[in-house]
């Protein structure tokens, strides 16, 4: 069944409602930006609104479709009839759709005030994109154009339609309000963060960091979803040998393990699945992070807060009064984090933790630089965990021919590469002579390609 709807100018337009009764989500975009989509082409798309000033419906559906906008106006009570008749079981999620939170100061969840609708519904389009799309990062840059949307996608920085000049300041400065930052402060960087709820419930994090450029400022924010994630590493990607290997260090009664990469190779993944395979009722694992990025039940994790002074450090030395089993150290920054993390090691502790290292071999020379003797780092090494993340091939869209597929990527999800470093018997010994060399092993399987390692590890 179609609708035909007349145009305030008269043109009658032909309205399917097949594709807007797919789920209750595409009804509820419908009503909340009270606007339809009416057809579209290659590059352009048709958008029902009662009035030109419609911005927020306008500047989000040319971010959804990545196309230009023309807009067709109606008569209100006329698209509200359409609306309704397309998107029949859409009213209650309307009642419950996307609202923003952020921390209060007891750390109770508060509503924010909707007194910029535009801004807020344009974000909550770029907000929702971002999770459907697995997004990690959002990057709100402020050009002479517009303000350009890129989202990082499995490792990679993918534009997104450019929005408009005239909403770059509002969108950043609500940002700001959202994570409870300075909106009048524009000169210096600032960090925040806040919490997003999406139209099912999902509860988004967001990590905000600004700064000051050139045209304007520039937002990153970070998203993290809360919700369980399933931890396993065969889906890490470690071969059967070095799950063997990894579980073998994990199940010694004391000794450091550590993991190294730089940012965003998935060091923190490799640490929760060992946490969570070592969870049981009669281990006592404490955990010093910055953040907390993933709640596991079961084990006593806190969040290091410098501003206060509540540092790695400091949470190590209370950690060994509290009786700990194993403890895991979110990252090794500095010589007394280094030193007290060989100490916790050397009596009677399990204790894991992170380098900024490229390879397992130059974690030995950066505990050294560090002020952590040879014999020392002999005595309390387990193992070294050298990694980085590949996109995987997708199985559609990378073929010549295929069937369509969202990604357009050639490549759907990312997996992980290793170089295990074994300290036995004050001998160091490595499964691979390189990270490059493991990579290969994936190529070989058809899991990622050729292209994709020299991205990320360089040619050799």
């Amino acid at each position: 069944m179609a609708y035909q709807a007349i145009a305030k100018n008269g043109e009658i337009c032909q309205i399917s409602p097949q594709y807007w009764q797919q789920n209750q989500q595409q009804q509820a975009l419908l009503l909340r930006y009270f606007a339809l989509p009416l057809k579209e082409d290659e590059h352009h798309l048709w958008l029902a609104v009662d009035s030109l000033n419609n911005l927020a419906a306008c500047e989000t559906f040319a971010f959804l479709s990545g196309k230009l906008v023309e807009p067709i106006l109606f008569e209100t009570h006329q698209l509200k009839q359409l609306l309704q008749s397309l998107a029949p079981k859409a009213n209650q999620i309307i009642e419950e759709q996307t609202t923003f939170y952020h921390h209060s100061e007891d750390e109770n969840t508060a509503n924010i005030s909707n007194d910029d609708e535009p801004v807020i519904q344009l974000l909550n389009g770029i907000f929702e994109t971002a999770l459907q799309k697995n997004a990690s990062d959002i990057h709100l840059e402020t050009q002479p154009s517009g303000l350009l949307i890129r989202l990082r996608i499995d490792g990679v920085l993918q534009p997104q339609p450019i929005i408009s000049k005239a909403l770059a300041n509002r969108v950043i400065s609500r940002l700001k309000l959202l994570a409870k930052l300075d909106i009048s402060e524009t000169r210096l960087p600032q960090d925040g963060r806040f919490q997003f709820k999406t139209t099912f419930s999902d509860i988004l994090d967001f990590r905000l960091s600004t700064l000051p450029t050139h045209w304007g400022e520039k937002a990153v924010l970070r998203l993290q979803q809360n919700k369980p994630v399933q931890l396993s590493f065969a889906e890490l990607g470690m071969t059967k040998n070095q799950q063997r290997q990894f579980q073998h260090a994990l199940s010694q009664p004391q000794g450091l393990i550590l993991v190294t990469g730089p940012t965003g190779s998935g060091k923190s993944i490799s640490l929760y699945t060992a946490l969570q395979w070592l969870n049981t009722p009669d281990k006592h694992i404490m955990t010093a992070e910055d953040p907390v990025e993933i709640e596991l039940e079961g084990i006593i994790q806190t969040q290091v807060n410098p501003q206060i002074g509540l540092d790695f450090s400091r949470l190590l030395r209370t950690f060994l009064r509290q009786d700990p089993d194993i403890i895991m150290l979110g990252e090794i920054r500095d010589e007394e984090s280094a030193l007290m993390a060989l100490r916790a090691a050397q009596t009677g502790h399990l204790v894991l933790s992170t380098l900024h290292t490229n390879d397992a071999l130059s974690a030995i020379s950066r505990l050294q630089q560090l002020g952590i003797q040879s014999h020392e780092i002999e005595n309390s090494l387990l193992l070294v965990i050298a990694q980085r993340l590949v996109r995987k091939r997708c199985l559609k869209c990378s073929q010549h021919f295929s069937e369509s597929c969202d990604c357009h990527q050639g490549y759907q999800g990312r997996i992980g590469v290793y170089q295990f470093l074994q300290c036995e018997n004050n001998c160091y010994q490595t499964d691979f002579d390189s990270l490059y060399q493991s990579a290969l092993e994936k190529v070989k399987d058809n899991i990622t390609d050729l292209d994709e390692i020299q991205r990320v590890l360089g040619k050799k």
